[in-house]
């Protein structure tokens, strides 16, 4: 959960976002930064470090590519 809001944060801080009206203050990213450190140290703790990098890596991934569809989610809705 740590690394999908800090890929939503990283997200919304960026110009081209489509969620919000304006883009949150680049700020924001050093949160995401942390939370994604924080997911690998919890990941680290049950996984050796290659194990939980990749993991870490390819839910960012993931949730990078699957988050800027989310907005399409909700305006069918309207």
């Amino acid at each position: 959960m740590l690394l999908l809001a800090g890929t939503t944060v990283i997200y919304l801080s960026n110009k081209n976002q489509r969620w919000l009206k304006q883009q949150i203050k680049s700020g924001w990213r050093a949160l995401a930064y942390l939370l994604f450190f924080v997911a690998f140290i919890g990941f680290n703790t049950s996984m050796s470090i290659p194990v939980s990098l990749f993991v870490c890596l390819m839910i960012i991934m993931l949730s990078l590519t699957l988050i800027p569809f989310l907005p399409l989610i909700d305006r069918g809705r309207e």
